[in-house]
């Protein structure tokens, strides 16, 4: 009995080592390769209008409550409004009520202008009288659905599709429903009703682009049994048309983009999953493959970091049946003389062309000036996203002189965007223009003394905001005089914006 006592004892002593030394195997997990996470905006505000577009001028898609997280998808070019995904779809929030989460290095900058232009410059087809409203309205016409192309059904969808021939983009709905619209105007009448597809495989192609009179893009879209009309940009995503070439599709997290096979990544993007390009060559050993992107860069990608795209509507077209179809537009096009190519432009009425130097306003409102500088009388204010012709610059290389039905004026370049060659720009030395009052700019309301000093007696709290003007100071410029409602009194300089040339107002004292 001991004998087997013992034998029982070692058997027990060694099932229990066997299950320790088992237990440490199981619980060492092999290293995990680093995942790119997509980096998150959360609400900081009891409540958040989430738009359509980056600014406040689009309409709300949803309203989030404090602490909602979402992801993010991109940036607008002012590094404020993002794009991110929420319930209900994609829409932009303004990131100075959120609070961010995560490396927000590699979001992409979302340019949906400079987009909008290279889509109506590889389109086919020009709408003539369709910037901000004016002109004749595109309406549906028959035959092929009105739309600009050929009609054509692709094999499981049933729903026929317009295709362009030499179409570059086509339009993916974002939003559950949207109308189609005759002009490129909020309240324009409706041509119809198109419904977002859960299935990701419906597209539309794009044929001009244009902006209204409230700084809104619009896409023109062809729709079968629709016709042609337009949409708001903000509530679509642009994706590459296979008729335009072999459609790659990225599949990897993250994957830098390099100027050779194999190459340096010196001032190439980082493409993220489901970025999109057209394949346009190989590398010898096939391991690298050169892809062009939407705005027309290109560059080298690991072969097996991408992937031929499927699911779409266009990816399975058959290119001989677009290349012999007939066109028929429901709109005019613009044949080059001598070379028989179809122009590739849309008409807006005084718009300004890409070659033409000019400047885009980058910010809410900018006063334009009398001359060079704050000093100068304000001439006229622009809302954002106005284009202003460049006449001149002045030698500072800041200050741009436009002009416009206000006459002419001077602009701060550091709040708008140059577009153009700034080559045929002449300079211009030693200009003038009117000085302006020294004001000083209340946004929060302040108290006035009768002199300058807290120990002296308040006159009274100016409300904001408020612009008075400027009449004195002291010699340390740590108190300026105003001249408010309430009458003369004495403010802290540092509780006040102070506008025009300092150097004209009085020292007293």
């Amino acid at each position: 009995m001991k004998q087997q006592a013992k034998l029982f004892s070692l058997l027990l002593l060694l099932s229990v080592v066997v299950g320790v030394f088992g237990q440490t195997v199981v619980a060492s997990p092999p290293a995990q390769q680093v995942q790119f996470t997509a980096p998150r905006l959360v609400v900081n505000a009891s409540f958040l209008n989430a738009r359509v577009g980056p600014g406040v001028q689009y309409a709300v898609l949803i309203t989030l409550v404090g602490g909602t997280e979402l992801p993010v998808l991109g940036r607008a070019s002012d590094n404020v409004w993002f794009q991110v995904s929420t319930p209900v779809g994609v829409a932009w929030v303004n990131s100075e009520f959120t609070i961010p989460r995560g490396n927000f290095e590699r979001v992409p900058t979302i340019r949906l202008s400079d987009i909008a232009a290279a889509a109506s410059t590889a389109a086919t087809v020009s709408l003539p009288g369709q910037g901000g409203g004016g002109g004749a309205p595109v309406v549906a016409s028959s035959g092929q659905g009105g739309g600009a192309g050929v009609e054509l059904t692709f094999g499981e969808f049933a729903t026929p599709t317009i295709v362009v021939p030499g179409e570059r983009f086509r339009v993916k709905l974002e939003v559950e429903a949207v109308n189609v619209r005759t002009q490129p105007m909020d309240g324009a009448s409706s041509l119809g009703t198109i419904y977002r597809d859960e299935t990701n495989a419906t597209d539309y192609a794009l044929v001009g682009s244009s902006r209204d009179g409230n700084n809104v893009d619009w896409f023109a879209i062809a729709v079968a049994g629709i016709g042609t009309g337009w949409i708001e940009a903000p509530k679509v995503t642009l994706r590459l048309s296979r008729v335009s070439g072999d459609v790659q599709i990225v599949i990897a997290q993250v994957v830098q983009m390099t100027d050779t096979p194999g190459g340096s990544g010196t001032n190439m993007p980082n493409l993220t999953s489901g970025r999109e390009g057209f394949l346009v060559g190989a590398s010898q050993d096939g391991k690298f493959l050169q892809l062009e992107l939407a705005d027309g860069l290109r560059g080298w990608v690991p072969a097996d970091a991408v992937t031929h795209r499927t699911g779409t509507v266009t990816d399975l077209i058959d290119l001989s049946l677009v290349g012999s179809a007939p066109v028929n537009t429901g709109v005019t096009t613009a044949t080059t003389a001598g070379t028989g190519t179809t122009s590739a432009t849309t008409t807006v009425p005084g718009s300004l062309t890409m070659d033409t130097p000019h400047v885009v306003v980058n910010t809410p409102f900018l006063n334009g000036r009398s001359g060079p500088g704050v000093q100068y009388t304000v001439v006229a204010t622009f809302s954002g996203g106005t284009e202003l012709p460049v006449i001149g610059i002045a030698s500072d290389g800041v200050w741009m002189l436009v002009t416009g039905p206000f006459g002419q004026a001077w602009v701060n370049d550091e709040y708008a965007v140059f577009r153009g060659s700034i080559q045929a720009v002449p300079v211009i030395r030693n200009a003038a223009g009117v000085l302006s009052t020294p004001t000083a700019i209340i946004s929060a309301p302040v108290t006035i003394y009768a002199a300058p000093g807290t120990n002296f007696g308040a006159i009274g709290t100016v409300p904001a905001p408020a612009e008075v003007a400027v009449v004195a100071r002291t010699a340390d410029f740590t108190w300026v005089q105003l001249n408010t409602t309430l009458g003369f009194g004495w403010v802290l300089a540092n509780q006040v914006i102070l506008q025009g040339d300092t150097s004209l107002i009085p020292v007293v004292g």
